[in-house]
């Protein structure tokens, strides 16, 4: 029996991970910029979240039914996720380095992108999770090096940056890169 499947219509179409942490990172980001403009990047991160989902739930073909094993690894990283999120910054703070809860974070998301990939059976999940682990030692950096203003120059550029990577591997998944590619008679690495 194989481990996974694919159906019409059983099973979470497999893109929903990136769009769904994909607005976590972007609001996250978009929040650390200011309250005016801020909003405003927060409400254009939701305009394309809500495209995105529309798109994924018209293309039930990429439904994903996992083995049970599977399953159970999916959902213990996804618990392991849901925790580090939750803690890290909190033990961070108390330790005194609360500059780094961000970066980190994105880090932990990163690694769990990377693993996920062998439970998904979906190697661009590799290749995302790395950019993220990029971007998080980039925003590691500012957030240490960064003169006068501390946690505030990091955030914005992991949230932001993570978030459009996410997003990016959300489309190319869910096709829409594609047809872009074919609408406007570019060619994209990677895509037929």
């Amino acid at each position: 029996m194989p481990y996974t499947m694919r159906q019409r219509s059983l099973g979470v179409p497999v893109p929903s991970l990136e769009i769904v942490l994909g607005t976590l990172a972007w609001t996250v980001g978009s929040a650390a910029l200011g309250s005016g403009f801020s909003t405003v990047l927060i409400a254009l991160g939701l305009f394309l979240t809500a495209y995105l989902w529309i798109v994924r739930r018209r293309n039930r073909a990429m439904a994903v039914t996992l083995h049970p094993e599977r399953k159970r690894r999916m959902q213990r990283l996804i618990v392991v996720g849901v925790a580090g999120l939750v803690l890290l910054p909190s033990i961070l703070g108390l330790a005194g380095w609360g500059e780094l809860a961000t970066p980190l974070s994105a880090a932990l998301v990163g690694m769990l992108l990377i693993q996920a990939s062998a439970v998904l059976e979906e190697r661009s999940l590799v290749a995302t999770g790395g950019l993220v682990l990029l971007i998080a030692a980039f925003g590691g950096f500012l957030a240490l090096t960064w003169t006068g203003q501390g946690t505030g120059s990091s955030v914005p550029v992991i949230g932001m940056g993570c978030g459009l990577v996410l997003w990016v591997a959300a489309m190319r998944r869910l096709g829409i890169l594609e047809d872009l590619a074919r609408r406007f008679d570019l060619r994209i690495p990677g895509l037929k």
